[in-house]
């Protein structure tokens, strides 16, 4: 999918309006889907928004198939003359950013959920490398 950009939202909007929980209802099925957690890492011009949704089919109260959780990347960019715009994406499009915190990876368990292994094994690495590079620095200071 494209990029898709709106003039009229601040940063701060258009991640409230990519964070936002929703619920609809098909014949006696609530459909709901909740953020449960989000985070942006960046700037102040472009950056990833990262979150964990979780969706789940509700009849009489009941779950009525298994809730389903998965972790997305939107890409968020401002442009001079289109304001900010994202483009979505999932750890199953194994995007080329690897700055997702690591307890997403443990609300979305890979082997209740589903979801890309060779991407959240760069993750991991991506995390590590961070975390070396922090020790090398306190060691030098």
């Amino acid at each position: 999918m494209g990029w898709l950009f709106r003039s009229d939202l601040t940063r701060k909007e258009l991640i409230g309006d990519r964070t936002e929980s929703w619920e609809r209802t098909s014949g006696e099925t609530i459909v709901r889907s909740e953020c449960l957690a989000h985070c942006y890492r960046g700037g102040g011009f472009s950056g990833v928004l990262w979150a964990v949704w979780e969706r789940r089919f509700i009849k009489d109260g009941e779950d009525i198939e298994p809730k389903q959780r998965w972790i997305t990347c939107d890409l968020l960019q401002y442009q001079r003359d289109s304001g900010w715009g994202y483009k979505d994406m999932d750890e199953s499009m194994h995007p080329y950013y690897y700055s997702c915190p690591l307890k997403y990876l443990n609300m979305v368990p890979i082997d209740e959920f589903g979801g890309n292994a060779e991407w959240r094994a760069e993750v991991i690495e991506h995390h590590e490398r961070r975390r070396a590079k922090r020790q090398s620095r306190a060691i030098i200071v």
